[in-house]
C-alpha cells in the first residue's frame, strides 16, 4: 500500500471479513458494509448506509445517506470495457434508496431519493425519486404499500 493511502470511516461503521476497502474511499458513521464486499478507491458512502455481503461498488459510485444495498448488488462504471479511467461514468444513489438482492447497475445512472429497485434488476436508466422499478432491464411499475 502506499504510504500516502488512506480509509476516511465514520464512528460505528462495520465493515466483515473478508472485505476489501480500497485507498481514499469515504465511509460515514453508522455504515455496515457485509462479508466479501469490494469498495473501490474513491466511493463516497454516505451515514447509515447498509451495503449486502457480497457487493461490488467500484470507483465513481456515491452513495448517500441512507441507502440500503442488498447483497450481491453489482455496480459498474465502464459502459465499453476495457477503456481508460477518463471515459467511466460516475453513479449517485440518492438518500434512502433502496436496492434489492442481485440488482445490477450500469455506469451514470442516477437513483433518486427513496426508489426502489426490485431484487434481480438490471438499471439501464435514472431511476426518479420515490418509483419503484424492477426487471430486465428495469422498468417502472405500480405496487401498493402493505
Amino acid at each position: 500500500m502506499d504510504e500516502g493511502a488512506y480509509i476516511a470511516m465514520g464512528a460505528g461503521t462495520r465493515i466483515w471479513s473478508p472485505s476489501k476497502v480500497f485507498a481514499a474511499a469515504v465511509i460515514g458513521k453508522g455504515v455496515n458494509i457485509g462479508a466479501f464486499s469490494e469498495i473501490g478507491p474513491d466511493v463516497r458512502i454516505g451515514d447509515d448506509v447498509r451495503i449486502g455481503a457480497m457487493c461490488f461498488i467500484p470507483e465513481g459510485v456515491t452513495l448517500e445517506d441512507g441507502a440500503w444495498i442488498g447483497p450481491r448488488c453489482t455496480f459498474t462504471n465502464d459502459l465499453y470495457p476495457p477503456s481508460s479511467r477518463e471515459n467511466w461514468k460516475t453513479t449517485l444513489v440518492r438518500k434512502g434508496a433502496r436496492l434489492g438482492a442481485a440488482v445490477t447497475v450500469l455506469p451514470g445512472i442516477t437513483i433518486g431519493e427513496k426508489a426502489l429497485i426490485g431484487a434481480g434488476s438490471v438499471v439501464t436508466h435514472d431511476v426518479p425519486a420515490g418509483e419503484t422499478w424492477a426487471g430486465v432491464p428495469a422498468r417502472k411499475i405500480e405496487h401498493k404499500e402493505a
